[in-house]
């Protein structure tokens, strides 16, 4: 047998190098099984370590899931601006709907079921904070273009695409071009460019 088949040997990997196959384990799990599906049993047979091994890591499914789809979420949201505010709106709600067509709606609905207090930083941090910067850099190009006024936007004004959007995705299950579009033209638009 060689070495880098030995059982052994792979259960004496530590830090870095162990995280990153824990948390490729946990994705392809619930990739292959589902949030449903995804055990502890599982990853550490796939992670090719042991159950308390990645009991020292994380206290509960919800935790492991969230730390394997933080570290390896897609870097896909627009960082270039394509001209104008509704291009810019329109390539982040779409790119906003792949990405959660990626993770799932089932596996959105049950991560939110089983979050407590204690996790809900590092699920705002999958869910709210790459989206609420990507939406920060389209206004302030919007504003720096004269498409917006120079005053600043009520944060919740500021952030209603996103509120929108995930309401869209949550309670509808996805969120396609034709609602992106409609949200964008018929809500957001008239709201962000109004002059007071």
């Amino acid at each position: 047998m060689s070495e880098h088949n030995d059982p052994a040997r792979a259960t004496r990997r530590s830090g870095e190098e162990l995280r990153e196959a824990i948390l490729d384990a946990v994705l392809c799990e619930l990739f292959d099984r589902g949030y449903a599906g995804l055990t502890f049993d599982g990853v550490a047979h796939r992670a090719h370590t042991s159950k308390p091994v990645i009991y020292r890591r994380y206290a509960t499914r919800a935790q492991m899931v969230l730390d394997a789809l933080i570290r390896h979420a897609p870097a896909d949201l627009p960082s270039d601006s394509a001209g104008d505010l509704r291009s810019d709106l329109m390539a982040l709600g779409l790119a906003l709907g792949r990405r959660f067509e990626q993770i799932g709606i089932t596996t959105v609905r049950r991560l939110i079921a089983d979050v407590d207090d204690d996790l809900l930083p590092q699920l705002a941090e999958l869910a709210a904070a790459p989206a609420e910067q990507a939406l920060q850099r389209v206004l302030d190009a919007a504003r720096a273009r004269g498409e917006l006024g120079p005053e600043p936007l009520p944060e919740r004004i500021a952030m209603l695409p996103l509120a929108l959007w995930h309401h869209e995705m949550l309670f509808i299950g996805h969120v396609d071009e034709a609602a992106v579009a409609d949200i964008v033209d018929r809500i957001c638009l008239p709201l962000l460019t109004r002059r007071v």
